[in-house]
Parts: C-alpha cells; sequence; structure tokens
C-alpha cells in the first residue's frame, strides 16, 4: 500500500509495515486513537501485482475466500431449497388474502380500523412513547400465536413423526401471508433494540425484552445482539472495516461475493462476533450481554435437537438458519453502495427506498436512521427536511420497488432495472449515467477506490 487519505487529511502509511491486512487493520486501529474512523480509510496499491489482490478485513483476512464459498455453498445447498418453498408458498397465500380483501374490502377496513384505535388507546396508557402504538397488535398476537403454533408441531410430530406437508403449512403459518408475521417480527426486535428507555411503562415495563428473548426464538433472532452488536459495532463504524458484517472489502456487483459474506454475517447474526469483539477490547458488561444471548438461543437450539433432533432442527434450528440468509441479504443491499471518494458518507452507504412496497414502520428511509435519532415516525419529515444532503451526495434512493426485488436485480446484474428505479433528485442524470454510478459504486472496495491524489 502505497496511500491512505482518511477524514482527517492523513496520507502517510507507516513504510515500516509489509503489505498484509493484519498490519493495515492494525494501522488503522491503532489511527483511530488519533480521531481516525477506519471506516473513511481508502487504499491505493502498487502496481506491483497486489493491486488485484482484494484485502480482507481481520479477521477475515485468516480464512481463504475459497473456504468461505465453499461453506456457503453446502448451506445454502440443503436451506435454500426448504426456504424457497415456505417464502412461495406463504406468496400464495398472500394472493389468497388479496383476494378476499377485494370480494370483502369493508371487512378488512373495519378490522383494522377497530384494531388500530383499540391499541393507540392502550398505548397512550402502557407506553413510554404513544407513537408506537401500532407495535402493539403486532407484539401480543405473536406472544401468543408463534408458541401456540410450535407446541401444537410438538404435539403432530409426538404422535405421527415428520410430516412435510405439516412443516410447510407450519412455517407458513409462523411467518404469515407473504411473511407480514416475520417481517413485522424482525422489525420489532430491531425497534425494541434502539429504545434504550424501553417500549413500556410502569408495571407494563416487564413486558420490554419480550420481543427479542420470548418472540424472538421462534423467528431466528439472538437476544441481545440489536442492543449490542447492531448498535455498538454496527452503527458506530457504518459499515466501516471494523464492522464485522462489513461489506466494504467485497465487490458487491459480483454475485460470488455474497457467498464470502454468509460467512461473516452468521458469526454476526449469532452473536458469537460480536461477543469476541467486545471481549478482546475490554468491553466486559457489552460482551456479557451479548455472550448470555448468543449462549441462551443457542442453548435452546441444542436441547430442543436433543429432546428430538428431527422436530429441533425443522421447528427450533431452521428459523435461524432463515433469518441468517434473509437478513445477510438485506444488510448486503442496504450497504450495497459506497462513494469512492468518501467512504464514511452516509447519505451513500445507506439506501433510501421512496414509495417502497415493503415499508414497515419506516424502514426504508436506512440512511435517516443512520444519520439520525429522531423516531421512526419522523423519517419522512427528516428526509424532505435534508434534502440538499441527499441531492450534494446523488444519494443512493430507489423508488416504486422494494428490497426483494432490489436483491433480485442485484444477484442477477440487472443493472438497467436499478438504474430504472434510481433517483436522480436534480433529473439530470441520463440512465447510462445512473447506471454507471451504481457500478462505480458497487466495484468500489478498500483496494480499488482511488486515492484523492490520482
Amino acid at each position: 500500500p502505497t496511500l491512505a487519505h482518511l477524514p482527517n487529511g492523513k496520507t502517510d502509511f507507516p513504510s515500516t509495515m509489509a503489505p498484509n491486512t493484519a498490519n493495515l487493520t492494525t494501522w488503522m486501529t491503532d489511527n483511530q486513537e488519533e480521531g481516525v474512523r477506519s471506516r473513511g480509510a481508502v487504499i491505493k496499491m502498487h502496481p506491483n501485482g497486489f493491486e488485484d489482490k482484494p484485502i480482507r478485513t481481520y479477521p477475515w483476512n485468516l480464512v481463504p475466500d475459497n473456504f468461505m464459498i465453499a461453506l456457503s455453498s453446502v448451506f445454502l445447498l440443503f436451506v435454500a431449497p426448504v426456504m424457497a418453498a415456505i417464502i412461495s408458498s406463504a406468496l400464495l397465500a398472500w394472493a389468497v388474502v388479496c383476494g378476499m380483501h377485494m370480494v370483502i374490502p369493508g371487512v378488512f377496513a373495519a378490522v383494522k380500523g377497530a384494531v388500530s384505535a383499540a391499541a393507540q388507546s392502550v398505548g397512550n396508557r402502557i407506553l413510554v412513547d404513544p407513537r408506537n402504538y401500532s407495535y402493539i397488535p403486532w407484539q401480543f398476537f405473536m406472544m401468543v400465536w408463534a408458541p401456540l403454533l410450535l407446541a401444537y408441531a410438538w404435539q403432530r410430530q409426538a404422535a405421527n413423526g415428520f410430516e412435510p406437508v405439516f412443516f410447510l403449512l407450519y412455517h407458513v403459518c409462523r411467518i404469515g401471508p407473504r411473511f407480514r408475521l416475520f417481517a413485522h417480527a424482525h422489525v420489532l426486535f430491531h425497534k425494541e433494540g434502539h429504545d434504550h428507555k424501553g417500549l413500556y411503562k410502569g408495571p407494563f415495563r416487564a413486558i420490554n425484552y419480550v420481543n427479542q428473548w420470548w418472540i424472538g426464538m421462534f423467528y431466528g433472532q439472538t437476544p441481545m445482539s440489536y442492543e449490542t452488536g447492531h448498535n455498538k459495532i454496527h452503527h458506530r463504524y457504518d459499515n466501516g472495516l471494523d464492522d464485522m458484517h462489513t461489506n466494504l472489502d467485497l465487490d458487491r456487483s459480483e454475485p460470488l461475493s455474497l457467498l464470502i459474506y454468509f460467512p461473516r454475517f452468521w458469526l454476526y447474526w449469532s452473536g458469537i462476533s460480536n461477543t469476541f469483539f467486545f471481549l478482546s477490547r475490554g468491553m466486559w458488561s457489552l460482551g456479557f450481554r451479548s455472550g448470555l444471548g448468543c449462549l441462551a438461543h443457542h442453548i435452546v437450539m441444542v436441547v430442543a435437537c436433543q429432546m428430538n433432533l428431527t422436530f429441533g432442527l425443522a421447528y427450533v434450528v431452521y428459523p435461524f438458519f432463515e433469518s441468517v440468509i434473509f437478513f445477510a441479504l438485506i444488510s448486503y443491499l442496504w450497504h450495497a453502495w459506497m462513494d469512492p471518494a468518501d467512504p464514511s458518507n452516509g447519505y451513500v452507504n445507506s439506501v433510501t427506498i421512496l414509495d417502497g412496497k415493503d415499508n414497515i414502520w419506516n424502514e426504508d428511509f436506512h440512511v435517516v436512521h443512520h444519520v439520525s435519532k429522531c423516531h421512526w415516525t419522523e423519517y419522512p419529515a427528516h428526509y424532505e427536511k435534508n434534502k440538499a444532503s441527499y441531492i450534494e451526495s446523488k444519494a443512493t434512493i430507489f423508488q416504486d420497488c422494494e428490497e426483494g426485488e432490489m436483491i433480485g436485480w442485484l444477484l442477477t446484474k440487472n443493472w438497467d432495472e436499478l438504474a430504472a428505479h434510481f433517483v436522480d433528485l436534480e433529473d439530470k442524470m441520463t440512465h447510462e449515467e445512473k447506471k454507471a454510478l451504481l457500478l462505480e459504486r458497487l466495484r468500489a472496495t478498500i483496494s480499488k477506490v482511488p486515492s484523492k491524489s490520482d
């Protein structure tokens, strides 16, 4: 490595260090003590044979890419077909629900209105922030629905053994038509993890942590991972080099990179790498909480398998595998783009979706989630208020689409479709210019982006 320009203007690289990833990471980490964020590093390689060799951040530099690819391939070979069958069935169930809605729209509207009004009334009494009242119906339904389903599955398994058709129906009922229950559950885990005061007040404070410690077990969520690993690692480094599930060192325009990414996300999602991160830095409280959630989740899965291996794998372990795949894809997409000139630019390295087809509690305003601490109901207003910053950065904004579609376009290299949905707020860019910008930002990595001196 010859040059590294960072946010504080430093361009020197210690000549005493050999050009290897471990030393590179050590240098960046040491310089963080002087106020340098490693997420802002841009490395230019000598034209001496190193330039095409990707840099991997620690500890991923310890494992060959081909091993990661092989590991992910074996994992997906077993899990992906099952997941595809369940998701397809859930989409079919959604089509049925939509058909019923067309036949009896008034009934759906009346039920939704009554539930919303009741939740708002209750929320005013028991929530710290009454604006979160729409959480209540989803949370309380899943608190009961998910364990009842699992209890019935255990009863069926004991009586009839493993039934493939029932297995499929169980998971469709668990995740809901078009995975509505699954999606709302995981957004709730996310919201709860960020709400440091807790969602409930007074005598109802006991309900705090129910999402991740109870409901989460049925949906593959490791307890405590959001308030520790997500908040204190991911939001501190914003997908930078010290983020335990960064994709900054991967060429995100190549689908093969996702296979390299899966194992590191698995370790993050399980809490293992987060616990290692905290304990290795002497952050004992965070390490203990992260480790506690990680240990609890793995004990539940092991005990279930010991009680009945088939039942444990099919009904307790599978949801964890499912969530690893699903949220590895989501995480990979949310931070797929990076400004080569300013890798720490949050308006570029996080995605915003306008008029999204699946915008649960304003999660599509992902930039606001990273650059502001405002309440989720204020996300659209924050976007409008700060639109000048989005314009200045040529922010990563898409419109009239959803994450699943975008993941499909990304993995099939459908750059035309991505460009068609990309929003140029100044309305000056041609279709080809949008494609070029998106590809430049997808291909930019810590070993490929140009330095300011070029």
